[in-house]
């Protein structure tokens, strides 16, 4: 939710949903209500059912369905410490068959660390609690609580929560909280860096041109070259910042005149470099909304990244670009090396790269980019070339 409106439609769709489901239960307590007096009806024998028993039935057949519909993990232990309870959201996220463990000591069932026995615990010395645990790789949170019976101790049960994307979320959010308070700095920075530099870049031309044609030139070549270098870096630094230049206009344009321009760009080099450069192109005419020029940077970030991938292992890259209902996708494979574990994680933060030269601005720069145009970029190793893979998509414009 970007804005204030979003989170107002967000909330508006989360209370039809509550709305919703409010009516289902209704609707399966009436269900279950109708079926135990059926059964009551049927078999005479039976003690005859008033509308308290059938209440009574009806609501632990529904509980016990919300109980194993839930998303949210439960278990439950008696005073014996014997499971008598595992919900389908608990077994899934233990890897464990609920045949298995129910009528079984958890100890037995499950083998703990000495450490976890939370649910234990409650039994064993009265203590319930929250606590964090990792179980087969998943952040879960687990809260427990004893069960109590006619003023007795009857058991305990935990309730488990996968809280593994909500910590993904809590990081990515702590990672763009510290990128735009360094962003804000950068943009101050860089705009006051590019000033001088324009002014040195002028008056080196100036003297370059009144002066004799000798062996100077070639520093005046040097001098151009890093001054142009450091513009460069500062305009990545502007883009990370979401700094807008004014004499950047959004249009509504085809994005394959953009790759093909990239493309035509790096011809030369691959032809150079013994490059295969293979195109997979679906029939189409994909416009997009945003700026022309700033797309074309990010599609160029990530061919030179392949390119460079290649340095040292393989010789292939592979476009290809198709669209679904709403999105264009490019993709770009390479039979290079690949992304190591480490470099998947730390792809998009800015400063981080494996390279001598590099100054780690290139792919957060490109990720910043697709965002803005309300995109999505993804980095991975192909399956195919088992090279690196990165996947752009971007938003279809509409006439």
């Amino acid at each position: 939710m970007l804005s204030d409106l979003e989170q107002k439609e967000f909330l508006l769709t989360q209370l039809i949903v509550y709305r919703a489901a409010d009516h289902l239960m209704k609707r399966v307590e009436q269900d279950f209500l109708q079926l135990a007096q059926k059964k009551a009806n049927e078999n005479t024998s039976m003690v005859s059912w008033d509308d308290e028993n059938s209440h009574v039935v009806a609501e632990q057949e529904l509980g016990h369905l919300v109980l194993q519909s839930s998303d949210i993990a439960v278990l439950m232990i008696n005073r014996d410490m014997t499971v008598i309870e595992a919900n389908s959201a608990l077994v899934k996220l233990l890897g464990v068959e609920r045949e298995q463990v129910i009528g079984k000591n958890i100890d037995t069932a499950f083998r703990p660390h000495d450490s976890e026995r939370f649910i234990q615990w409650v039994v064993e010395k009265g203590q319930s609690g929250h606590y964090v645990a990792e179980y087969n790789g998943k952040w879960t949170t687990v809260s427990t609580s004893p069960i109590v019976y006619k003023g007795e101790l009857w058991g305990a049960i935990a309730v488990l929560r996968n809280v593994t994307e909500s910590k993904r979320y809590e990081e990515e959010l702590s990672k763009r909280e510290a990128l735009a308070a360094v962003g804000q700095l950068a943009a101050g920075m860089a705009h006051e860096i590019r000033n001088p530099l324009t002014s040195i870049k002028g008056f080196i031309q100036l003297i370059r041109e009144q002066g004799t044609a000798n062996r100077n030139d070639s520093y005046f070549s040097v001098i151009l070259t890093e001054i142009e270098r450091i513009d460069g870096l500062l305009n990545d630094v502007l883009v990370l910042a979401r700094y807008r230049d004014d004499n950047i206009v959004s249009e509504r344009f085809l994005v394959m005149d953009e790759l093909y321009g990239v493309l035509r760009l790096l011809e030369p080099e691959a032809n150079r470099r013994g490059i295969n450069l293979e195109l997979k192109i679906a029939q189409g005419e994909w416009f997009v909304f945003g700026h022309r020029s700033r797309i074309k940077q990010a599609i160029l970030n990530i061919l030179k990244n392949s390119f460079e991938a290649l340095l040292t292992q393989g010789n292939l890259v592979v476009v290809s670009v198709f669209s679904s209902i709403n999105e264009v996708v490019i993709t770009v494979e390479d039979n290079g090396p690949g992304l190591s574990e480490i470099s998947k994680q730390n792809l998009f933060v800015p400063f981080y790269t494996t390279k001598q030269e590099g100054t780690g601005l290139g792919l957060s720069t490109t990720q910043r980019i697709i965002v803005d145009h309300g995109g999505e970029i993804f980095a991975d190793n192909s399956p195919k070339l088992h090279g690196a893979r990165f996947e752009i998509r971007l938003p279809l414009a509409r006439p």
